[in-house]
């Protein structure tokens, strides 16, 4: 019943709110004004991070670039690369924000700020592959639904990784039926066309690793409860096996959730080099050798390249009762463990060759859209809806 009340009175205050965001609509939209957030103002990161970097790349000062972000005195450095940088909930964002004439999120988009006419909001969404559930198809009470609805509002164009994505979550989770560009994720195009050895090479000493060591990620997802305090992946039994069977020196990191790492990752990371801060999620991808993660979309990003990618899932039976999977989770190409004896297994049971077929299998049945080519497509719609719209 608290629940419910908490929720009303937030969908209550997010209608007022919206109203009185209206008195920005005396100024106009400057056509060449882009806006961009990722995870919820947190990061500079992910799709939107490639696209702005594109678009800048191609299209220079002609482009105004606008980023907003809770703690901006972490980004200021991007003022060196054509964007200006805002602290979120002030009086100038708002104001950057309802005359922008392009907004770009990888989230949901603020309820609280008015879907203006005339804007153009492109929706590029986190996640690849079609894994777990989200929106409408998580199990969540029609108040919940409704609120997220509220900030899923006003998208006309979303991006998509594969077909599989198109038809479960773009039309059956979020009710979307505009126009999507099937380009796949901006963010994978590094993993597809790559990075020099010495840019990799300068990754894994940035984050403290000898020459010759390998690099097992350990990414797990979001929790409702935000705790992953009893998963208790044993890191030193992780890279033995991973040292057995495919030789070298092995070192493990931890990438904590950006919703929950603040929470736990230091205990989680006890044992590992705590990359939870890192800025760049697909540079450690294509950093590591291997990856190991329970229900995340990053393992669709580490399968773009063949590497190794492994399931670490002792909740499995309660996060499928609490959020559920869009296919069923024993039929994805990872080799699955819900224990460490288990992880050990499946490490020196791993056939290399009949992974990389299961995975272009997977790849096929989902429908796989990445072209290497996600963020150049993208930026030129921005230019074109700029100069033309």
């Amino acid at each position: 019943m608290r629940q419910t009340l908490i929720l009303l009175k937030k969908l209550a205050i997010t209608h007022v709110i919206r109203l009185l965001f209206r008195v920005f609509y005396l100024f106009p939209i400057k056509k060449n004004r882009i806006l961009f957030q990722s995870f919820r103002e947190k990061q500079y990161s992910c799709n939107p991070k490639y696209i702005s970097e594109k678009l800048h790349e191609m299209y220079g000062d002609k482009v105004e670039i606008g980023w907003s972000f809770r703690n901006p005195e972490k980004f200021s450095y991007l003022t060196d690369h054509g964007v200006r940088v805002m602290k979120a909930r002030t009086l100038s964002f708002y104001f950057f924000a309802l005359t922008s004439k392009v907004v770009c999120v990888n989230t949901y988009y603020k309820p609280t700020l008015p879907r203006r006419k005339g804007q153009y909001f492109i929706r590029t969404w986190h996640g690849g592959g079609a894994y777990k559930r989200v929106g409408s198809m998580e199990k969540v009470s029609s108040l919940q639904k409704r609120y997220l609805a509220l900030q899923q509002q006003g998208a006309d164009l979303y991006l998509s990784s594969s077909k599989a994505f198109t038809d479960m979550t773009l039309h059956d989770s979020f009710g979307y039926f505009g126009e999507i560009f099937e380009y796949g994720m901006p963010r994978n195009d590094l993993l597809i066309n790559g990075i020099t050895e010495v840019a990799k090479k300068e990754i894994l000493r940035e984050i403290g690793l000898r020459e010759g060591e390998k690099l097992v990620l350990y990414a797990p997802t979001f929790r409702y409860d935000k705790s992953l305090d009893s998963f208790g992946l044993d890191y030193e039994n992780l890279t033995s096996a991973l040292s057995e069977r495919f030789g070298g020196e092995w070192k493990c990191a931890y990438r904590g959730h950006h919703v929950t790492f603040q929470i736990d990752h230091a205990k989680s990371a006890e044992g590992a080099i705590d990359l939870s801060e890192y800025p760049d999620m697909q540079k450690l991808l294509f950093a590591a050798d291997a990856l190991v993660t329970d229900y995340s979309s990053s393992i669709w990003d580490m399968s773009l390249m063949k590497k190794p990618a492994f399931l670490f899932v002792p909740d499995l039976k309660a996060y499928t009762s609490e959020r559920d999977f869009y296919t069923d989770i024993h039929t994805w190409p990872f080799p699955l463990s819900q224990s460490n004896e288990e992880m050990k297994n499946i490490i020196l049971s791993f056939d290399e060759e009949k992974y990389k077929k299961d995975v272009d299998n997977h790849h096929k049945t989902l429908g796989s859209c990445e072209t290497g080519r996600a963020s150049e497509m993208v930026a030129k719609r921005i230019y074109e809806v700029m100069t033309k719209g």
